[in-house]
């Protein structure tokens, strides 16, 4: 599957370097575009071959190791990453949205975004009001899928 054109249009203003986490990142999808586009990319799976696939992919731009150190298996919703750490959250395909956002503003520094891609949007603005997101572009629908983008207020740091 190929990365989103919406994402892709919305970081394309983005300064290369930011940190961007997937904490779904299914066989790697938006990784290995946004990391050649120059985001310091880092992306989590919960089934190990997918965790895999993300790697070889992700291996062609950034080298086998760097891949392996960069994907991890884990649980959208209970992440690794240390708080307040990433500049952007990239949730596409999540089977736990709720969980996924409450996890994407952990990791999120004051003043991040969160781009959501969802074939659910019910209730999408009210679930990530309830864990401190706020709307920068209202859902709307693309392609046959949602589309929103929040943010963690605070300071840009």
């Amino acid at each position: 599957m190929a990365p989103s054109d919406h994402l892709l249009r919305t970081l394309a203003a983005i300064p290369p370097g930011v940190r961007v986490v997937d904490p779904a990142c299914g066989t790697g999808r938006h990784l290995d575009p946004l990391a050649r586009l120059g985001f310091d990319v880092w992306g989590s799976a919960a089934d190990e071959d997918d965790v895999e696939a993300a790697r070889q992919r992700l291996s062609e731009t950034l080298g086998p190791d760097e891949a392996t150190r960069r994907v991890t298996r884990g649980n959208p919703g209970a992440l690794g990453y240390p708080d307040a750490w990433a500049d952007w959250v990239v949730l596409a395909g999540t089977g736990d949205l709720g969980g996924a956002l409450a996890e994407a503003a952990r990791v999120l520094k004051p003043g991040a975004w969160a781009w959501v891609e969802t074939d659910d949007a019910d209730g999408l603005e009210e679930t990530a009001g309830a864990v401190g997101l706020v709307p920068a572009e209202a859902p709307a629908e693309e392609d046959g899928v949602t589309h929103a983008i929040f943010r963690r207020p605070g300071d840009v740091g």
